[in-house]
């Protein structure tokens, strides 16, 4: 078994031909006999427009016929003869390199040594999608693969590696087949999550040599240049004893409307987009986690290390009794410039303390709530809540 010869410029000509584009960057490596890169060669478009020796230009459907425009093309020196002298032929004058004539003379002399196997061929091995808006969508780009092979090439998975990327769209799927010379699609999108650099692997898992193809994406999250804010409202339940906040304007209309829930009179800022400094604010969900599995509990936190502990809890998102769910991207806040007790924000930022009714003195009632207030945070400390300090910064 050689190593494959150089294919660059023909590869790109077929690409060309598959899909009207006007470069071809990269495929993958094929190791194969000469005789099998011959086949390859014998049957693909190698300049746009034109026919493919197999299809009668220089030969036929099979080498073994005496259609002798290539004058049997036993060497490389007699196919390069018919190319100069052959009308029909000149068209491959400078198309094919000398190891590539010794390939197609090798698989014209001896068709039976040719090994019929798939090659993955990506259109391009990395894409960029620059700079994003934390929060918005991205125009979709498209990653492209190509059976360049000799035989069906079988794709059977389709995976990305970050939330932050998406498929949109395109003709491959988990279960496509692509016969020799044809491709297929995946339309991506960009939606970042965080600002600053963000990165992803497509992988196309199929059964060419290697196993798999990649196209490693990236772009950059960044903030949004209008402040908008919203009011992240308190509310308490008296017959369950419970607090919870939300900035969510569906979600305080229905709260306005329902009994048993009223507003305590205290809220603060949160921003709608991301800002310079700010960090996502992330809402969890504990089903079933009080009162005799009655009822559930609500936690938001922007510390990324909470966010991390919470997630290595539940690394799956499953909707699990007592574990957390995340239910997503609330808002944006400002982290402390100091976290805790006798934690501090930064100058023009109001600070958010965070209190927890825990299991040690409340059993099977946890509740924790947010409050700007430090006499409200004082008094149910007092109270016997779990004083936790500075956990956000609101914008004022």
């Amino acid at each position: 078994m050689k190593t494959s010869r150089n294919l660059f410029l023909p590869i790109v000509r077929i690409a060309a031909t598959l899909a009207g584009a006007a470069a071809f960057i990269t495929s993958s490596t094929v190791q194969a006999q000469s005789a099998t890169n011959g086949k390859a060669l014998y049957e693909s478009v190698l300049v746009t427009g034109e026919k493919t020796c197999a299809a009668g230009t220089c030969h036929g459907p099979s080498p073994t016929l005496n259609q002798n425009k290539i004058k049997n093309g036993t060497t490389a020196a007699k196919i390069s003869a018919a190319i100069s002298s052959v009308s029909d032929m000149r068209f491959l004058a400078g198309a094919l390199t000398t190891a590539q004539l010794n390939d197609l003379a090798a698989y014209i002399v001896n068709p039976s040594a040719a090994v019929s196997t798939p090659t993955a061929t990506l259109y391009v091995t990395t894409i960029n999608f620059g700079s994003e808006v934390v929060g918005t969508t991205s125009a979709a780009q498209t990653a492209t693969i190509s059976n360049t092979g000799g035989a069906p090439l079988q794709i059977s998975a389709i995976t990305l590696t970050s939330g932050d990327f998406a498929i949109s769209g395109g003709t491959c799927t988990a279960t496509t087949t692509l016969a020799v010379a044809t491709v297929c699609t995946v339309n991506l999108t960009f939606s970042p999550t965080a600002t600053g650099a963000r990165s992803a692997t497509l992988t196309f898992s199929h059964n060419a040599t290697g196993g798999s193809s990649s196209v490693a994406l990236s772009g950059t999250g960044t903030a949004s240049t209008i402040a908008t804010t919203a009011t992240m409202v308190e509310y308490h339940h008296a017959g369950l004893d419970y607090y919870f906040i939300t900035s969510r304007a569906n979600e305080i209309a229905l709260l306005d409307g329902v009994a048993g829930w009223a507003r305590t009179g205290k809220s603060f800022k949160v921003y709608t987009t991301s800002q310079a400094g700010t960090a996502g604010l992330v809402r969890y969900y504990f089903d079933q986690i009080a009162l005799a599995n009655s009822r559930g509990s609500h936690f938001y936190t922007a510390v990324q290390a909470e966010k991390d502990a919470l997630t290595s809890l539940n690394p799956a998102n499953a909707a699990t009794p007592r574990l957390p769910f995340s239910e997503g991207l609330d808002s944006y806040m400002f982290a402390p410039a100091v976290e805790g007790v006798g934690g501090s924000c930064a100058a023009g930022q109001t600070p958010v303390y965070r209190i927890f009714r825990g299991q040690a003195r409340f059993p099977d009632n946890p509740n924790h709530r947010f409050t700007t207030d430090t006499t409200v945070y004082n008094s149910f400390v007092a109270l016997g809540w779990d004083g936790e300090g500075v956990k956000l910064c609101a914008p004022q």
